[in-house]
């Protein structure tokens, strides 16, 4: 057990003579070995051939226990880039140990039993928020929603059906396969069903599979997450939302709800999902808990960011909010949105528009994935929102600030491109006062030819004084230094005082005569 005890040799891939060191090949063999005895870690799914494929984490260089993949796979990654560097213990290939950092002691872990399969852990990766505590794992009687999830565990593990030949695949697995067979092949529903009738006719009388594509679904109800669908005024004025949900016209320009009266067919619909119940799910799974306090438990290094709470943006938040800041589960959102035509074709002029919230408690390699990036609204619409945004994202301003104020119980177990940035924040990207920072205080100036817009020679203000580009006037604009500071920095309140006064831009379709003359002039 040489190889378990002493993990130099995970750093020793290359021997002396240029070559693949034979010990370190012998002892991934052994390390794969190890991995894939831990049924806990290891992801057992279905491929589109119908074959079972159990994969595990890669911990090599380039993957960094990021993506799952097949041994062969692991095995050719870590003969190719090595190991991640600092991995001596294998916390992510079934490894216990007490050195894992932002792991609480309340991080829900139902069964450790060597017999754990995947759908299992879909289970307690997916369930929905259950109002419990350990109390109600030791024997207490369960509260509905709690014995709900206790029913999703026993139907993870019960038999297709009963009897000395019983397979092992469970009726959640069989349910979850088929589902994934229909989508991989786009495969209807009248077919669909005819072959699970077929199916069904080939197992034992009082088999546990679904008859129906609905009862398919039906079985894996508990699994889903919440959403709400809210109608739109079709020229983006507002939405019929809370107070205005049983309005029949839009309250600034008239038009009515709905296409026609009669079906109650609405012209615009917006999709919002809410964030807190796909917040809970992080803290749920235990592949993820531990990894929502990474932004407090990384090492830092002096002059360098690694992430953004290395920054001083984030420092002041906290300083600002130490309450919130001391808890370290406490999450951290970004929020970003750009449209895009889902029909693929410049023919058929449509816009959608999905706004998309960003963890920034998780490390960046986390973050960013597709699958950690929550989708929270869906805007419709033949056009651009615009600045008439903000109407769009009133539900979920409205839950952040509950989300803020009062907060979840849960349970351990703002990126854009330039002209999303403009609908975003309120002030115009376009023209001479575009920059978000300098504002009305720009050195913007345009050229004399094409009388366009130039940015040209508006950084020296914000280098030091005694800099020695300040005082160049040949290497940047003519005969011109610069010799001015920085813009200041405003307060919230500034900038509220500087706004209030300016008209609001949603209220109503506003015709272009009614623009602001100072738009332009002193803000955009």
């Amino acid at each position: 057990m040489a190889w378990y005890t002493d993990r130099g040799w995970m750093y020793e891939k290359i021997d002396s003579n240029g070559f693949l060191n034979s010990e370190y090949c012998d002892n991934v063999e052994l390390f794969l070995d190890f991995a894939f005895s831990k049924e806990d870690v290891v992801d057992t799914r279905v491929n589109m051939h119908g074959e079972t494929a159990r994969d595990i984490k890669c911990p090599c260089y380039k993957c960094q226990n990021i993506n799952y993949r097949d041994r062969a796979t692991v095995q050719n990654h870590l003969f190719k880039y090595g190991f991640m560097l600092r991995y001596e213990i294998w916390s992510e290939h079934g490894e216990k140990s007490n050195h894992d950092v932002g792991q609480s002691s309340t991080t829900m872990e139902i069964d450790d039993d060597d017999d754990d399969d995947g759908c299992k852990r879909m289970v307690l990766d997916n369930l929905c928020s259950c109002d419990y505590t350990s109390s109600t794992l030791e024997g207490c009687v369960p509260n509905p929603e709690a014995k709900r999830f206790y029913d999703m565990l026993e139907a993870a593990d019960e038999p297709l059906w009963e009897g000395e030949k019983a397979t092992s695949f469970s009726k959640l697995q069989a349910a979850t396969s088929f589902l994934t067979w229909k989508s991989l092949f786009n495969v209807s529903i009248a077919a669909y069903n005819f072959n699970l009738s077929m199916i069904n006719a080939l197992l034992p009388e009082n088999n546990k599979l679904p008859k129906t594509f609905y009862d398919t679904k039906k079985s894996l109800e508990p699994l889903s997450l919440p959403y709400e669908r809210i109608d739109v005024c079709k020229n983006h004025c507002m939405i019929f939302y809370k107070q205005d949900k049983a309005l029949t016209r839009c309250k600034y320009c008239k038009e009515s709800r709905y296409k026609s009266v009669l079906n109650k067919v609405p012209n615009l619909v917006m999709w919002y999902m809410p964030i807190g119940p796909r917040l809970k799910r992080l803290y749920m799974s235990t592949k993820t808990a531990k990894d929502m306090t990474w932004h407090h438990d990384h090492k830092t290094i002096e002059g360098s960011m690694a992430h953004p709470s290395d920054g001083m943006a984030w420092k002041h938040f906290d300083s600002e909010n130490p309450d919130f800041a001391k808890e370290i589960r406490n999450v951290r959102l970004g929020l970003c949105t750009d449209g895009f035509n889902p029909n693929n074709s410049h023919s058929i002029p449509y816009s959608l528009w999905p706004v998309f919230l960003t963890i920034y408690n998780l490390p960046p390699w986390m973050s960013m994935k597709d699958s950690f990036v929550q989708v929270s609204l869906i805007i419709p619409g033949g056009k651009s929102p615009g600045q008439n945004i903000d109407v769009f994202l009133r539900p979920l301003i409205d839950e952040l600030k509950e989300l803020y104020g009062e907060g979840i119980e849960v349970y351990d177990a703002y990126l854009s491109d330039f002209p999303a940035y403009a609908m975003l924040s309120g002030w115009s990207t376009h023209g001479r006062l575009a920059c978000p920072y300098c504002m009305g205080d720009t050195d913007a100036f345009r050229l004399h030819a094409g009388g366009k817009t130039s940015w040209f020679d508006c950084h020296r203000r914000f280098l030091p004084m005694s800099h020695p580009f300040r005082i160049d006037i040949d290497g940047f604009r003519r005969s011109t230094s610069s010799l001015v500071g920085p813009p200041p920095e405003l307060t919230g309140w500034e900038i509220l005082e500087q706004v209030s006064n300016i008209p609001v831009v949603y209220e109503g379709v506003t015709p272009p005569k009614h623009k602001d003359p100072k738009f332009g002039k002193t803000h955009n």
